[in-house]
C-alpha cells in the first residue's frame, strides 16, 4: 500500500501492525501530488484503489481512473458545501465511492450539488485513538485555575464559525453569574489578536486565557483538568476535539448540525443553537453550577467513545465502506494520512 500525502509526515512502516505502508510527503506541493499521478496512470490499474481522504486531492487520480482504478473520496466537511467545479467535480462524477464524515456533512453537501442528491453516499463517523498523550501535571503549574470551560480550535479569520466570539461576548455576564468562571482557550489562528484585543476590552483579565498552540501533553492535561469542554461552533463537519474530551470523561457543550452526531443530548452533554445566545449561555452556566451533571455526563460520555468513536471503530466503519472488511489490518493507520493508494 501506498500513501500520498500533500502535508503529513513520512514513514514506511505501521508498527502496530507489521503492515508495510509505503509514504510519499509532497511537502504541501500540489504539483507534486499531480505528477505522481500521472507517472503510473500510464499502467494498468484495474486492481487499484484510490482513496482520497480530501476532496481537494480527488483530481490527482483522473489519470489513474482513465487505467481502470476505482476512486473513493472522503468528505470532511466545509470544503464539501461548495458547488463542484472542474475538475473536482469530473473527479466526484467518476468516483466509485463517496463517503462523508456524518449526515449533516452529506446533507450540506448535496443541498449545494443538487446532482449529487439521489447518490448513494456512505457515512463513516470518525475516530481517535483510545489513549491520549501522558498529561502534563498540572495543566497550570502552581497557580491552579478554578473550575473553567475549555474550547480547543483554530482561530481563523476565515473560521469565526467556531464560536470564539460568542463565547467570549457572553463571558462577563458569566462571571457575574457565577464569579470562578474562567474559559481556556487552546489553539492558534490569524484571528487570535483580535479576539485577545476583545476579552480585554470586555475586562475580563485572568478570566480569559489564550494559551497559544500547546503540546500533546499539555492539551491532555487540559481536557483532564477543565469542567468541561464547549465549543457551539455553527459549521462542523464533524468535531474530533469533542471525542478528545470525551476520551477524558468530560461533558461536551456542542452546536445542532454534526455535533448532534457525537454528542447525545442531555446525556452526554448539550446540544445548543448557536444563534441562540441565551440558549448557548444558559447551557454554560448550568454545567459551571452542577458539578455532579456534568460528572455524570462525562462518564456517559466516555462510555460512548468506547463504544463507538475509537480508532478501531473508524477502521471497521472504513473497511466497511470500501468493501474491504478482511483488510481491516492493513488500514490501521488511515486516519492519519491524505491520500492513500
Amino acid at each position: 500500500m501506498e500513501c500520498w500525502s500533500l502535508l503529513e509526515s513520512s514513514g514506511s512502516i505501521d508498527q502496530d501492525t507489521g503492515s508495510a505502508i509505503y509514504w510519499r510527503n509532497a511537502r504541501g506541493r500540489k504539483w507534486r501530488l499531480a505528477y505522481w499521478g500521472l507517472r503510473p496512470g500510464t499502467r494498468d490499474h484495474r486492481e487499484t484503489l484510490v482513496l482520497a481522504m480530501h476532496l481537494h486531492l480527488a483530481p490527482v487520480a483522473l489519470p489513474l481512473i482513465a487505467r481502470g482504478a476505482k476512486l473513493a473520496v472522503f468528505l470532511h466537511g466545509i470544503e464539501a458545501w461548495k458547488r463542484l467545479a472542474g475538475l473536482r467535480k469530473l473527479a466526484v462524477s467518476r468516483a466509485w465511492q463517496v463517503i462523508g464524515n456524518s449526515n449533516y456533512t452529506i446533507r450540506r453537501f448535496q443541498s449545494v450539488n443538487p446532482e449529487c442528491a439521489r447518490s448513494s453516499i456512505g457515512v463513516c463517523h470518525l475516530g481517535i485513538s483510545r489513549r491520549a498523550a501522558e498529561p502534563a501535571e498540572p495543566a497550570f503549574g502552581a497557580a491552579p485555575l478554578g473550575p473553567f470551560a475549555l474550547v480547543v480550535g483554530r482561530m481563523a479569520a476565515e473560521e469565526r464559525y467556531k464560536g470564539h466570539d460568542l463565547l467570549i461576548d457572553m463571558w462577563p455576564r458569566m462571571v457575574s453569574e457565577f464569579p470562578a468562571a474562567s474559559l481556556v482557550i487552546a489553539g492558534e489562528g490569524d484571528d487570535r489578536e483580535r479576539l485577545e484585543a476583545k476579552a480585554a476590552r470586555l475586562g475580563l483579565g485572568e478570566k480569559i486565557k489564550f494559551l497559544g498552540k500547546v503540546s500533546d501533553e499539555v492539551l491532555a492535561a487540559l481536557y483532564r483538568d477543565c469542567a468541561f469542554f464547549v465549543m457551539p461552533s455553527s459549521d462542523e463537519g464533524f468535531g474530533l476535539v469533542f471525542l478528545e474530551a470525551m476520551r477524558s470523561g468530560k461533558a461536551c457543550i456542542g452546536a445542532s448540525g454534526a455535533a448532534s452526531e457525537v454528542i447525545s443530548d442531555g446525556v452526554t452533554g448539550i446540544i445548543v443553537k448557536p444563534a441562540e445566545s441565551e440558549e448557548v449561555f444558559n447551557a454554560v452556566l448550568r454545567l459551571f453550577r452542577e458539578p455532579e451533571l456534568r460528572k455524570q455526563m462525562g462518564r456517559a460520555g466516555a462510555a460512548r467513545f468506547v463504544s463507538h468513536f475509537t480508532d478501531d471503530h473508524f477502521r471497521k466503519r472504513l473497511c466497511s465502506s470500501l468493501a474491504l472488511e478482511s483488510h481491516v489490518e492493513d488500514l490501521s493507520i488511515m486516519s492519519s494520512a491524505a491520500y492513500y493508494l
